[in-house]
């Protein structure tokens, strides 16, 4: 245990050195050994409570609380290079923090193996939706540490007016996309879509949004439900490996979250239905049977329409799906789930 320990010190020494969160969280990817704390030449405190989980903090008290997440899907690569690169930049005092941070890599496991996850796709396990899960695994104990790691950092107090809570779910898509980054909106119940966030997202060179039509496992619906959180997953591409993104694509929503740490005036782009393609959820196809299949290429492009008619999957017996309008819309196609998840989901567009 105690040449562990060591060990354990050496490499977060390493980390306060080299900024490297990736690094850190590569070598220890499902524990760390006890949790660490130091407060930075510049007063900022950090504070890594579990693997991949860092939160920062200012010298100031601050009311405003931001979570940015990624590797919530093991193989989605460029999300954590955006937090890996805005972690070196904090601790060399490139980015003066003035709010309140909170910084995870989800999935450390499948990501030191390229995979989307281990045994279940951690995002569909949140609002405590790991304890309907039938079996207990890696993933569900991740989502439940991750649940109480949010609670804690945003506290426990719903709804807070005296804070601004927000929460950037960064991913890339396994397929390519008609449009290259949206963002989904977490379903809002009865409240209102708020356009000022849509305009953040806008201003970060994102102008294609999808409403979430219902309650998820998600993650970012778990924030906007249980905190009042402006939230989204953001989807800034196509999956790659690591070393293979071109970081200069994500330049608008990393400038937007540097300028939203340090507390500083981000750049918005007002929302507008001329500017801005809005989409909301016409119906979800389910994998009803081992037989049921999408009837599409594998490189069939997210947003990719169907005219009225078109028969878009089937079993070849009783169970299939059908276009019933022109101009329907496709995301996330995937026939790789298990009986009862979805294959697909289709979209209609519309004005907001």
């Amino acid at each position: 245990m105690k040449a562990k320990n060591k060990e354990f010190e050496h490499d977060w020494l390493n980390f306060l050195n080299n900024g490297s969160l990736l690094e850190l969280t590569k070598r220890w990817e499902k524990s760390i050994p006890y949790p660490q704390k130091v407060k930075l030449k510049n007063n900022i405190k950090l504070s890594l409570s579990g693997t991949g989980i860092l939160s920062i903090t200012p010298e100031q008290i601050s009311n405003v609380s931001v979570v940015i997440s990624s590797g919530i899907h093991g193989n989605e690569t460029a999300p954590i290079e955006i937090l890996n690169e805005l972690i070196k930049k904090i601790i060399k005092g490139e980015i003066s923090v003035q709010i309140n941070l909170l910084l995870i890599v989800g999935n450390p496991p499948a990501m030191n193996i390229s995979k989307r996850f281990l045994k279940q796709n951690l995002n569909r396990l949140f609002s405590q939706k790991y304890k309907e899960s039938e079996t207990q695994d890696y993933e569900t104990l991740r989502a439940e540490e991750i649940e109480n790691e949010v609670k804690q950092f945003y506290g426990d107090i719903y709804p807070s007016e005296k804070q601004e809570r927000y929460h950037f779910d960064l991913h890339t898509a396994i397929r390519a996309s008609k449009f290259k980054k949206f963002v989904v909106y977490p379903y809002q119940g009865s409240k209102l879509w708020n356009k000022e966030h849509i305009a953040f997202f806008g201003g970060s060179d994102i102008t294609t949004v999808l409403l979430g039509n219902q309650p998820a496992g998600t993650f970012s619906y778990y924030t906007s439900d249980q905190f009042g959180a402006d939230s989204a997953t953001v989807e800034l591409g196509k999956v790659k490996p690591f070393g293979e993104n071109d970081m200069s694509e994500f330049e608008g929503i990393t400038n937007n979250l540097i300028s939203l740490i340090e507390n500083k005036s981000t750049k918005l782009l007002e929302f507008d239905n001329e500017k801005y393609r809005v989409f909301q959820v016409k119906q979800e196809i389910i994998k009803v049977n081992d037989n049921f299949k999408l009837l599409v290429d594998d490189d069939l492009k997210n947003f990719t329409s169907f005219k009225k008619g078109h028969l878009l999957a089937s079993d070849d017996e009783n169970e299939k799906y059908v276009v019933e309008n022109d101009g329907e819309a496709i995301v996330f196609p995937n026939n790789n789930v298990p009986i009862g998840q979805r294959v697909a989901v289709l979209l209609e567009e519309i004005n907001l």
